[in-house]
């Protein structure tokens, strides 16, 4: 027998309140011990020397990053979180005229 597929929202925490997956700012340096001078996103997987297995896991989760970014700027374009700019209602007269 099959195992029933989760329908609606996952349920997180003891509270069972719903969530949305939520994915925040993440830094990571990767260096390769070999090839420390390295770059996946400047040198491309051309730069790659002697198929060096730590240079080639550097370029490939550069690609899925890439990737990544690229669909979630297609599911749903940014948000602007600027402020709206101040109106500034000038009501003293002038004193020249």
């Amino acid at each position: 027998m099959l195992p029933k597929p989760e329908t609606g929202r996952a349920r997180c925490g003891r509270d069972n309140i719903y969530s949305m997956l939520k994915i925040g700012v993440v830094r990571w340096r990767g260096k390769c011990s070999r090839h420390p001078s390295f770059d996946p996103y400047a040198d491309g997987y051309g730069a790659i020397k002697g198929a060096c297995p730590k240079c080639t896991a550097l370029f490939e989760i550069h690609e899925c990053h890439q990737r990544m970014v690229a669909l979630m700027k297609g599911f749903a374009p940014p948000v602007s979180r600027r402020k709206p700019a101040e109106v500034f209602d000038d009501r003293q007269e002038s004193l020249f005229g």
